[in-house]
């Protein structure tokens, strides 16, 4: 971490909920792996564990965000970016532990090949037997597709989005990269106004492509996970939601109209089971409209505002 003397090269923001053992552990990794000056930001969004308390108490020099409610992670991962002061902004989960100076590898990188804009690593899980860790697969993805959208739909074992041919140990130009582990420049980053909550994360990457963009995976940064991979999890209502409003930003209208078709039966096959895949089979006029007109007409007064389809729960989103 950089002292009150030397201005900080990169602004590290985490977010945390309820991860305090991991967030300690990898704030103390953080500060002894690097020599690059740096500045840490905190997020704390509403966690019941002591967490920012925690945080004051070992890392007097942290600068802590507390959050009495939880925001949506992406809206919290916004609030620590304005903090930001440093020219080169990293967003990291809470838990990482720097292989080698990992921050520093990523931000040569960065400097030397300013045309991809966006930049990670890989981020790594412990394997029992084996000496060596293994890539979780959770700092890259694939953007949402027609594909990726059937198969959501359709509960198929399938899963093109996590990209499951790419080699992660060459790296090279991906899709989109994702909260986890996000190097950008702090100006380009603003320029891009952040992450839209209403979105997946992998919008940001879309939009970055769109001004010219390439993100790119640097296998060599490297960070392991102190804490077990978040869980995979079927559909829920939310990426019903996400997703709608991803195909009316970034597809054309053809395949949007398929998204909502598929998105549409996804719901109503699951109402059966009753709350809240009914009141999204009931709401769906409101979320299969674009995001901009959803907001400006306001979530439907009846039969109940339907929080499921804002916010998502408190956890990494691969």
């Amino acid at each position: 971490m950089t002292s009150s003397r030397t201005a900080p090269v990169v602004s590290i923001v985490t977010v945390a909920h309820n991860d305090r053992g991991g967030l300690l552990k990898g704030l103390a990794a953080l500060q002894a792996s690097t020599e690059v000056p740096t500045e840490m930001i905190v997020v704390d969004n509403g966690s019941t564990d002591n967490t920012a308390a925690a945080v004051r108490h070992a890392f007097r020099e942290v600068s802590l965000v507390r959050r009495d409610n939880p925001l949506h992670p992406l809206a919290a991962a916004n609030l620590g970016a304005e903090r930001a002061r440093a020219p080169w902004l990293l967003l990291l989960d809470p838990g990482l532990e720097p292989v080698g100076d990992a921050i520093r590898t990523l931000v040569e990188h960065a400097g030397g090949n300013p045309g991809h804009r966006l930049y990670t690593g890989r981020s790594l899980i412990p394997r029992r037997g084996h000496a060596a860790p293994s890539d979780d697969g959770l700092t890259v993805e694939g953007a949402p597709s027609l594909l990726g959208t059937v198969c959501l739909a359709a509960s198929l074992p399938l899963e093109p989005e996590r990209l499951p041919r790419l080699d992660r140990a060459i790296g090279g130009e991906v899709p989109a990269v994702t909260p986890r582990m996000l190097l950008a420049e702090r100006g380009f980053w603003e320029d891009l106004g952040g992450f839209d909550e209403r979105l997946p994360a992998a919008d940001l990457s879309a939009r970055a492509r769109a001004r010219g963009a390439r993100p790119v995976l640097v296998p060599d940064a490297q960070m392991v996970s102190v804490a077990p991979a978040p869980p995979r999890r079927g559909i829920t209502t939310t990426d019903l939601a996400e997703r709608m409003a991803f195909a009316h930003r970034h597809w054309t209208p053809g395949r949007s109209r398929a998204a909502g078709i598929l998105l549409s039966a996804a719901a109503l096959a699951r109402s059966v089971g009753g709350d809240p895949w009914r009141e999204a089979w009931r709401t769906r006029a409101w979320w299969l409209s674009p995001v901009e007109a959803a907001a400006e007409a306001g979530p439907p007064a009846l039969p109940a505002v339907p929080r499921h389809l804002r916010t998502v729960p408190n956890q990494t989103r691969p």
